[in-house]
């Protein structure tokens, strides 16, 4: 799912026994605008190749000690790592499940991340999905910020940063998914907010091992 207010937007791994990629609006409790996972929808996919550049160089700036989601993982937390490898890494927190999968929080000292993101383990594929947080980037340059900022990279930085990507904007949310340069079975998904900005992001397996990441 993804969490959204008036403000902009968060990409949210949902809780729920199955996840699927079409969002469609709901309500939580606490009155915050959720998108909660619905049955597929038509999607309307862009490729592109990068033009807008966002420095110099073409590329985005990278933003000087911000810790790296890159292709395989973040830190010791690789995609493929079984449960008791990713959570001997010290990086996980709170374990809860997602019908057979199983997700947990970054531990809160790797950054803020946004609300119900989360890391997701298959029984079969291992580590299927690790979250950035505000205090990390791609190695691309790419930042996420949150619907109470104004920061995180520009769809042009996104755009400049990455030779291959689509674009959907068939939910309220527009989402950019790119391949991870670097790591040919995973990819990168961001997801863009009122300003144009992104505020989530996220490293998954192209083989979600049926944790419905995918779908």
């Amino acid at each position: 799912m993804l969490w959204i207010t008036t403000k902009g937007c968060i990409m949210v791994i949902a809780r729920t026994h199955l996840l699927r990629r079409t969002l469609t609006p709901a309500l939580t409790t606490a009155g915050i605008a959720v998108l909660v996972l619905a049955p597929t929808a038509a999607r309307a996919d862009t490729g592109g190749t990068a033009e807008a550049a966002a420095g110099t160089n073409g590329t985005t700036p990278a933003t000087v000690g911000a810790a790296t989601l890159g292709p395989d993982g973040y830190k010791a937390l690789e995609l493929g790592m079984s449960e008791d490898d990713a959570v001997a890494t010290g990086l996980l927190t709170d374990r809860q499940e997602i019908g057979d999968c199983a997700w947990y929080y970054l531990d809160p000292d790797e950054g803020a991340q946004n609300p119900g993101a989360g890391v997701v383990v298959s029984p079969t594929r291992g580590v299927v999905n690790i979250p950035g947080t505000e205090n990390s980037q791609t190695p691309e340059g790419i930042t996420m910020g949150s619907v109470d900022d104004e920061e995180g990279s520009t769809t042009e930085q996104i755009e400049a940063g990455y030779d291959r990507y689509t674009v959907d904007k068939t939910g309220p949310t527009p989402l950019y998914t790119a391949p991870a340069p670097g790591n040919s079975q995973a990819h990168y998904i961001f997801a863009i907010g009122e300003d144009g900005r992104a505020k989530d992001m996220g490293l998954t397996a192209d083989d979600d091992g049926e944790c419905g990441l995918n779908d």
